[in-house]
Protein backbone atom coordinates (compact mmCIF):
# COMPACT_ATOMS: atom_id res chain seq x y z
CA UNK A 1 0.00 0.00 0.00
CA UNK A 2 1.06 3.48 -1.00
CA UNK A 3 -0.49 5.46 1.20
CA UNK A 4 -2.35 7.87 -0.99
CA UNK A 5 -6.12 7.87 -1.34
CA UNK A 6 -8.25 6.88 -3.85
CA UNK A 7 -9.67 9.92 -5.86
CA UNK A 8 -13.48 9.65 -5.04
CA UNK A 9 -13.97 10.84 -8.71
CA UNK A 10 -12.70 12.57 -11.63
CA UNK A 11 -13.30 16.26 -13.86
CA UNK A 12 -13.65 15.27 -17.90
CA UNK A 13 -13.31 17.32 -20.50
CA UNK A 14 -15.29 16.37 -23.59
CA UNK A 15 -13.69 18.31 -26.82
CA UNK A 16 -16.32 18.52 -29.77
CA UNK A 17 -15.38 20.13 -33.07
CA UNK A 18 -17.85 22.74 -33.89
CA UNK A 19 -17.62 24.61 -37.64
CA UNK A 20 -17.59 28.61 -36.96
CA UNK A 21 -18.15 31.27 -39.44
CA UNK A 22 -14.86 33.36 -37.34
CA UNK A 23 -12.75 31.29 -38.71
CA UNK A 24 -12.26 29.91 -41.97
CA UNK A 25 -15.23 28.12 -43.16
CA UNK A 26 -13.52 24.31 -43.48
CA UNK A 27 -11.65 24.86 -40.01
CA UNK A 28 -13.26 23.69 -36.69
CA UNK A 29 -12.84 25.36 -33.90
CA UNK A 30 -12.73 23.12 -30.67
CA UNK A 31 -16.00 23.53 -27.68
CA UNK A 32 -14.94 22.23 -24.49
CA UNK A 33 -18.12 20.52 -22.13
CA UNK A 34 -17.45 19.46 -18.47
CA UNK A 35 -18.36 16.64 -16.28
CA UNK A 36 -18.31 16.22 -12.81
CA UNK A 37 -17.93 12.18 -12.50
CA UNK A 38 -18.19 9.97 -8.76
CA UNK A 39 -16.43 7.29 -10.18
CA UNK A 40 -12.85 6.05 -8.87
CA UNK A 41 -11.64 5.25 -11.79
CA UNK A 42 -10.70 7.31 -14.36
CA UNK A 43 -11.13 5.00 -17.65
CA UNK A 44 -14.52 4.55 -16.14
CA UNK A 45 -15.20 7.72 -15.32
CA UNK A 46 -14.73 9.01 -18.97
CA UNK A 47 -16.66 6.28 -20.52
CA UNK A 48 -19.54 7.30 -18.05
CA UNK A 49 -19.38 10.52 -19.21
CA UNK A 50 -19.07 9.09 -22.58
CA UNK A 51 -22.57 7.45 -22.32
CA UNK A 52 -23.81 10.33 -20.51
CA UNK A 53 -23.55 12.79 -23.42
CA UNK A 54 -24.17 10.13 -26.20
CA UNK A 55 -20.20 11.30 -27.46
CA UNK A 56 -18.97 9.33 -29.58
CA UNK A 57 -16.18 6.92 -29.72
CA UNK A 58 -13.45 9.03 -31.40
CA UNK A 59 -14.58 12.35 -29.57
CA UNK A 60 -11.44 13.22 -27.77
CA UNK A 61 -11.91 12.98 -23.69
CA UNK A 62 -9.51 13.15 -21.21
CA UNK A 63 -9.27 13.70 -17.37
CA UNK A 64 -8.47 16.93 -16.31
CA UNK A 65 -8.23 16.70 -12.30
CA UNK A 66 -9.28 14.30 -9.55
CA UNK A 67 -12.25 15.31 -7.11
CA UNK A 68 -11.86 14.42 -3.33
CA UNK A 69 -14.52 12.91 -1.12
CA UNK A 70 -15.19 16.75 0.17
CA UNK A 71 -15.95 18.02 -3.51
CA UNK A 72 -18.21 14.91 -4.68
CA UNK A 73 -20.58 15.66 -1.15
CA UNK A 74 -20.29 19.59 -2.41
CA UNK A 75 -21.24 18.75 -5.73
CA UNK A 76 -23.80 16.33 -4.09
CA UNK A 77 -22.62 13.92 -6.63
CA UNK A 78 -23.47 9.88 -5.68
CA UNK A 79 -21.40 7.43 -6.60
CA UNK A 80 -21.80 6.64 -10.36
CA UNK A 81 -23.48 9.49 -11.23
CA UNK A 82 -21.77 12.05 -14.09
CA UNK A 83 -23.06 15.63 -13.59
CA UNK A 84 -22.01 18.67 -16.21
CA UNK A 85 -19.82 21.05 -14.20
Amino acid sequence: MTGKKLAAGWVVQLTLRQLTRDVEPDTPAPTFQFFNVAISSPDKAIEAARRKVGAPTDAPMRIVRELSHQEIAALSLHAGHVKAA
